[in-house]
């Protein structure tokens, strides 16, 4: 690997010094033990917690879940706080391909921000059919499923949906439809070290990509326009493009704290001027103790922020880092710092 243009800042934590530096301090270490461990009971420093993350991730899914209640005879429309809008036709709420009766329970995740994206775990990385993995740029994620009882229900017709209002400066022609994981199901995604990425959908069989239409409006506060498409089976759905860039590409590695690794932290590389790009440093490369991730199109000359998080002690830790990519970069974080949830949504959608 080149390594005349790596990023090595902040080494006196990294896991590179460490490795240099083992064997030379091995004796050293094991005679200061032992002359130690007679005077004083061992101090325990407080470990990331794996699970604990885990468990931040989908507590904020499962609190972002807004209910709502339809007759499944005549369907009907739900709107989210943050303005989603779905629509549902009458008589399209199924079990074992049979409509069902009376009242049924609506769910709705909607998704816009990249701190909601890191914190509950569904950043925006795609997979191409021939397996390549990209970053996407998303103009919203969203989960919606429908319950009756214990049961969950089928989608026996299509429902639209319809994003929140977008100001015309911001609008992009070029999203398409992506469903987690191909399906919409994301059952395998709960852990911090899963791998869940966004494949594009073909909601109507016809073989072809879907793309999302865009609808003109007019709202108390003048003129607006929306994201519209069609969804034919309940899950998760992504409104994104491709990141495509032309230029020189690179790989990227991350050297995180010692104590740290795939199984107890989560670390993201968040493009800036991009305010829905959020790839996931989703590879553990167990040789050099570092994340990278699986594709090398890290497009040199980008600045971004790379950004990490652990709950360490019952608390959320975290460490941000603006650089500009280089080739074959090399990013160093030396220390976490704790802070609450709230502060942190505000750091990282303060982002550039």
């Amino acid at each position: 690997m080149k390594t005349q243009k790596q990023n090595f800042t902040n080494l006196k934590n990294s896991k590179v010094v460490n490795r240099i530096l083992k064997n030379a301090l091995g004796v050293m270490v094991l005679a200061s033990l032992a002359s130690c461990s007679n005077d004083k009971d061992e101090v325990l420093v407080p470990q990331p917690d794996g699970v604990a993350l885990t468990e931040r991730f989908n507590d904020n899914r499962e609190n972002a879940v807004e209910e709502f209640i339809l007759d499944a005879a005549t369907g009907g429309i739900i709107i989210g706080t943050q303005g989603t809008q779905v629509t549902f036709q009458p008589n399209s709420f199924g079990l074992n391909g049979t409509p069902v009766t009376g009242n049924v329970t609506v769910q709705l995740i909607e998704i816009y921000d990249k701190a909601s994206m890191l914190l509950k775990n569904k950043s925006t990385l795609g997979q191409r059919v021939n397996g390549d993995k990209e970053a996407l740029k998303s103009a919203g994620e969203f989960f919606i499923n429908a319950e009756q009882g214990a049961n969950n229900l089928e989608l026996l017709e299509m429902a639209s949906v319809q994003s929140k209002p977008v100001d015309f400066a911001d609008l992009d022609g070029g999203m398409q439809i992506f469903r987690a994981n191909g399906d919409g199901i994301d059952n395998d995604c709960d852990g911090i070290d899963a791998t869940c990425d966004w494949v594009e959908a073909d909601e109507d069989g016809n073989g072809e990509k879907d793309d999302a239409q865009i609808r003109d409006g007019q709202g108390a506060d003048g003129a607006f326009a929306t994201y519209n498409y069609n969804i034919g089976t309940f899950g998760w759905t992504n409104l994104d493009r491709w990141y495509n860039y032309t230029g020189a590409k690179t790989e990227i590695f991350i050297d995180v704290p010692a104590e740290f690794n795939q199984d107890n932290c989560a670390v993201y590389l968040s493009y800036d001027g991009e305010p829905t790009a959020l790839a996931r440093m989703d590879v553990y490369n167990t040789e050099l103790e570092m994340f990278t991730e699986h594709y090398g199109l890290i497009p040199v000359g980008l600045e971004v922020h790379i950004i990490m998080v652990a709950e360490i002690d019952g608390q959320l830790n975290y460490a941000i880092q603006g650089t500009t990519i280089v080739e074959d970069h090399i990013e160093v974080i030396t220390s976490l710092s704790p802070i609450t949830q709230s502060a942190l949504e505000a750091l990282i959608n303060g982002l550039p």
